[in-house]
């Protein structure tokens, strides 16, 4: 019965070749472990995206709610905690991941002509992979997230020229508050995924 109904939907859409396109690859010398890490990093980022969607469904990015906000997360929605674990961990394990990736292609020579321009689009999204960390730790607007978004946000003003306009730009104001949540809010949902995509 299932096959008869997947033959008859092949007919008409080819959907087995396109499956074979997609998740079938013939790699010379057979598969390795070495081999696993861009999928898992593909796959992180994936649980990263339905979490994080998951997430925003209850969050609340204002100075006087981001924190309760999160409480109610953690503590009173269904499965919330389970949720936040598994978006929390998964950046932690983005980075790690991409830190082995990045050996592991370093190791294996693929870094050099002809692929260097893979390389370099790596280093762009290691670059983003941790401005998403970076954003996404202010989001609780706790203490931890608070001063950690203090020492980056004052590395960026203590650059020649243009540091104190940038670090303007991105706390939104002479202090920390709303305009810093909302604008770290922005960037780690709005800005940076699409650019990772």
């Amino acid at each position: 019965m299932l096959k008869g109904l997947t033959t008859w939907l092949d007919r008409r859409t080819g959907c087995r070749t396109l499956i074979s396109v997609l998740l079938i690859e013939h790699i010379p010398g057979g598969a390795k472990w070495r081999y696993v890490w861009g999928s898992t990093l593909a796959f992180v980022f994936a649980v990263q995206l339905i979490t994080g969607v998951l997430l925003m469904t209850s969050y609340s990015p204002g100075d006087s709610t981001a924190w309760s906000s999160v409480y109610f997360i953690q503590y009173e929605m269904d499965f919330g905690w389970l949720i936040r674990g598994l978006h929390h961990f998964g950046s932690q394990t983005m980075v790690v991941l991409l830190g082995v990736h990045m050996l592991q292609v370093v190791i294996a020579g693929a870094h050099l002509p002809p692929r260097e321009v893979n390389w370099w689009l790596g280093l762009g999204l290691l670059g983003l992979v941790l401005g998403l960390s970076l954003t996404g730790y202010l989001l609780p607007w706790d203490q931890k997230g608070y001063w950690a978004t203090q020492v980056a946000t004052n590395i960026a003003g203590n650059q020649p020229v243009i540091g104190p306009w940038l670090q303007k730009i991105i706390v939104g104001g002479p202090t920390y508050g709303h305009h810093t949540l909302t604008r770290f809010y922005t960037l780690h949902v709005a800005i940076l995924p699409p650019l990772v995509i």
